[in-house]
């Protein structure tokens, strides 16, 4: 997989496993700690980024780090925060 911000990817999927649910909620509020730089310190386009490139490729997201959660419902969520971070999208 080709992801120029991997570090960040992995943030966020690390993130899932304090995560309490995969829905939208637990999105926003990470996107709202990206925003905050609160436990995110890139910042949220970064993270965008990052996301982007991984929904757009079929490599596994989780090939560096398994969460307690199937490929399938990581995949879900990342695309919950990446819709998050585009009604915010506080870096345009």
């Amino acid at each position: 997989m080709t992801i120029d911000h991997r570090a960040e990817l992995n943030s966020v999927i690390y993130g899932l496993f304090r995560a309490p649910g995969l829905d939208r909620e637990v999105a926003a509020s990470m996107v709202e700690a990206m925003i905050a730089r609160e436990y995110f310190v890139d910042g949220p386009e970064a993270y965008a980024r990052a996301i982007t490139q991984a929904l757009a490729q079929a490599d596994p997201v989780t090939a560096d780090i398994e969460p307690p959660y199937g490929e399938t419902e990581v995949r879900a969520f990342l695309q919950l925060v990446n819709e998050e971070l585009e009604k915010q999208k506080p870096w345009s």
